[in-house]
């Protein structure tokens, strides 16, 4: 969330809950398997913080054809009063013949400023502060058997942004500045063989969406953004039956007057960890990402990963910045067995010195 955020989950104070509803007598009963967790943090952003959360996974059927659904809910609150409220769902249709993903998020936080477009982000280093308001939901329905069409909706509101007075972020004056709005829509492809949403070990994943914003108003902007994540899976069994090598290619290029908020960023607890969100932000990311995942003891795993990015200021110009690397190495601790759920530890590096410590459940990818 915050770069040296000291994160501290109190994980032994986890319950895992399984609910039992029997709906006839021949069918196997349906599990809603649900895991609490309280989280105290701190960082020398925010001082002392603390929240909870819930992460839940369920079948919409019980058979081997339909994927288990997963859902997670949070909410966090700081010394500073800053809060962020997130939820996240991806749901799976008996046989798997409907998909839907629904996130929402509130959230007040400050954060760094490191400008854009620019190759030394600590020169425009400022502090900025905003209320953020985010939609996004995915419809699909299956092709075949693991090819999905549908569409996305897209909804971002940035308001309330505040800024130290003759500061780098008011001189430089980015697109949003003040505050924006967008919404878009778009149609979506997707292609889902994994075997697992907590814990994947084989298959692939993969999907591509296309999104206008269209210029509603003055506070709206507006541009193209094309998004592909593609993800693979490969079991390995070298230390363990858990151990897999999980790899991903995440693209996304940008077409038209982008806010600042919107452009393609480095960094965060899922693509290019070791950095700080929005240390490098330019139009364009080409990211790669490498993770050897494996059990240790019992209900204890490590990873390790390897990746790195290219920024290029137009899609077709690769190589128009510095290539920015990242690695990184983690601990697993498994709080649902049956899904495989576990509590992940990481801390990444990237250049320029940036680190970053990451606490969450669920794998980055």
């Amino acid at each position: 969330m915050i770069r040296s955020t000291l994160l501290y989950t109190c994980s032994f104070l986890f319950i895992s809950v399984t609910l039992k509803a029997q709906h006839d007598t021949t069918a196997q009963p349906k599990k809603i398997r649900i895991t609490p967790l309280p989280v105290i943090y701190y960082s020398p952003e925010t001082r002392f913080g603390f929240g909870a959360l819930v992460a839940g996974s369920f079948n919409a059927a019980n058979d081997s054809l339909t994927t288990a659904s997963y859902a997670q809910t949070y909410i966090l609150y700081t010394a500073n009063n800053q809060y962020d409220w997130g939820n996240k769902l991806r749901y799976y249709s008996p046989q798997n013949k409907f998909i839907f993903e629904g996130k929402f998020s509130f959230t007040y936080f400050p954060e760094f400023y490191y400008g854009i477009e620019t190759e030394t982000p600590l020169l425009k280093k400022d502090t900025i502060a905003y209320n953020k308001l985010t939609t996004d939901l995915r419809f699909y329905w299956r092709l075949n058997k693991n090819l999905y069409a549908g569409f996305a909706v897209r909804h971002n509101k940035i308001y309330d942004i505040d800024s130290p007075t003759g500061g780098q972020f008011q001189i430089d004056q980015p697109r949003g500045y003040q505050g924006y709005n967008l919404i878009g829509f778009a149609p979506a492809l997707t292609y889902e063989s994994r075997d697992s949403q907590t814990y994947p070990q084989r298959g692939i994943f993969a999907e591509v969406v296309l999104m206008p914003y269209p210029k509603w108003s003055d506070r709206y902007y507006g541009f193209f953004n094309l998004r592909i994540d593609a993800r693979k899976y490969i079991p390995l069994k070298i230390i363990s039956d858990r151990d897999v090598l999980a790899l991903q290619a995440f693209i996304n290029i940008n077409s038209g007057d982008v806010p600042f908020k919107d452009m393609a960023d480095i960094g965060g607890g899922n693509v290019m960890r070791g950095y700080y969100t929005g240390y490098y932000r330019y139009n364009n990311l080409y990211a790669l990402q490498a993770e050897y995942r494996a059990g240790l003891w019992r209900f204890i795993g490590i990873d390790v990963w390897i990746g790195g990015a290219l920024t290029p200021k137009s899609w077709y110009r690769v190589g128009d910045n510095s290539f920015k690397p990242n690695a990184g190495i983690g601990l697993r601790f498994m709080i649902n067995k049956k899904d495989q759920l576990n509590i992940r530890v990481d801390q990444g590096f990237g250049k320029q010195q940036q680190q970053g410590f990451y606490l969450d459940i669920a794998e980055a990818y």
